[in-house]
């Protein structure tokens, strides 16, 4: 390889520092880092990035908001490394690769989307941008409580549609937010729902869509070690689709024909139930 290419290849794959500026509390469980950091190109809605933080791993984290000189991840601390990043504070300095991945198609004039978890990250960020095109949005939330509810205010200066579900009542609809999808396709048409979140969550929000003829996009989350293509350990058995390529937004009619919902991978490479 010759230098001027591995000069490319360094600024495409390699890391860029960036600086916290803001650390801000969204729900019990879910804190948003804005990083401040030059970047090629401006992430995509449901484009991803790689984080690392001393003494921890890197890991892939979806995009929530975006600008010429800043970028936002808002994140669950489920383990060492995401417990480290939301423990950062204004002033520290992390490592960040990216954007990668394909984002959401966002053609069409009317939207559904349909997030759970650390899923509605990805999805508000897209709300956003269907908002700036003067496009319709109608949004749905779900959790298991109404403290783990993230970016309502958000999305309600969006001026979108918002529609909630938690489990124990606490707001909105009684019940899972998968429960809203279908009373809302029949009442309404939509050019295309995306959905994020639990898998099981995305699995039945992608069959009812298809029930209904609507176009369905699905965001993966899976464990990722290169994050452009290399390590193989996102792959989709048995077509062999790696998400951090050719995803990690997929169309669901070929989610269907994967092992979506049924499996992925640990560490190792091991397939494990989900």
């Amino acid at each position: 390889m010759s230098y001027g290419k591995s000069v490319l290849a360094f600024e495409e794959f390699g890391f860029r520092p960036g600086k916290v500026e803001r650390v801000v509390r969204e729900t019990s469980k879910m804190v948003s880092v804005y990083i401040k950091l030059h970047l090629p190109n401006l992430p995509r809605p449901g484009q991803f990035l790689m984080i690392w933080v001393p003494d921890a791993e890197e890991v892939p984290m979806s995009v929530s908001g975006a600008g010429r000189r800043w970028v936002r991840i808002s994140v669950l601390g489920r383990g060492k490394t995401t417990s480290k990043i939301q423990k950062l504070r204004r002033g520290d300095l992390v490592g960040v690769r990216g954007p990668f991945g394909r984002g959401f198609s966002l053609k069409g004039k009317s939207h559904l989307l349909v997030g759970g978890g650390s899923g509605v990250a990805a999805l508000i960020y897209a709300s956003k941008t269907i908002s700036d095109q003067k496009k319709e949005c109608v949004f749905l939330i779900g959790a298991k409580t109404s403290s783990e509810l993230p970016f309502l205010r958000e999305v309600k200066r969006l001026n979108q549609k918002l529609l909630m579900a938690t489990e124990d009542g606490s707001a909105g609809y009684k019940g899972v937010v998968t429960d809203l999808v279908e009373p809302i396709l029949i009442k309404k048409d939509f050019d295309s729902v995306m959905t994020c979140g639990p898998e099981k969550m995305m699995v039945k929000t992608v069959e009812l869509a298809l029930k209904h003829g609507v176009r369905v996009q699905a965001s993966l989350e899976r464990y990722m070690k290169c994050g452009f293509g290399v390590c193989g350990s996102c792959v989709l058995d048995p077509v062999g689709l790696r998400v951090c390529t050719d995803g990690p937004v997929f169309d669901g009619r070929i989610l269907l024909q994967t092992d979506f919902g049924k499996f992925k991978r640990d560490a190792a490479g091991r397939r494990r139930p989900i």
